[in-house]
């Protein structure tokens, strides 16, 4: 059996936007959250976006 290249076994990652994951089902519940911390012109990856949202929730209140 040949092994198969890298590139195969990588998932292939999607990026959104702001405006896309804000529209989102699955984020919906964190969109004020994620208006007041994405960056209008950046695109973030689902990994990421989740990344953000846990961090978020992990922080001290002040």
């Amino acid at each position: 059996m040949a092994k198969q290249g890298n590139q195969e076994n990588k998932k292939e990652e999607r990026y959104f936007s702001k405006e896309a994951i804000l529209q989102s089902q699955k984020y919906g519940a964190h969109g004020d959250l994620l208006f007041a911390i994405l960056a209008d012109d950046k695109v973030y990856t689902s990994m990421e976006i989740d990344n953000t949202i846990d961090e978020f929730q992990k922080g001290k209140v002040r």
